[in-house]
């Protein structure tokens, strides 16, 4: 074996988005910032809605103002978002790691 096999096979079949190589897994993620990347033991992190934006509507006056092909343009703007965010116990924080990759 040469080592390019999974190089091979990966630019034959392509692979998925989370796989398992080496006795580890690996996942893509968005998440992080630039260079970095999380490492750690399965099944800390949980994901969530957050309480803070669930369910809250912002009700926008648009006046007129502006020019567009129609003329001034005003309305009403209703608004909602949900957000989600990451959550890691404080008990098992020393378990996830950021590591910085170049």
């Amino acid at each position: 074996m040469n080592g390019f096999n999974l190089a091979d096979t990966a630019l034959k079949n392509g692979i998925q988005s989370g796989y398992h190589f080496m006795n580890v897994d690996h996942y893509l993620s968005n998440s992080h910032t630039a260079n970095h990347l999380f490492a750690g033991v399965k099944k800390i992190m949980t994901l969530g809605i957050l309480n803070s934006t669930y369910g809250k509507i912002k009700v926008l006056d648009d006046p007129a103002s502006g020019v567009s092909t129609y003329g001034p343009v005003s309305g009403k703007s209703v608004v909602s978002r949900v957000d989600y965010g990451i959550n890691t116990p404080t008990g098992l924080k020393a378990a996830v790691f950021d590591v910085a990759v170049s």
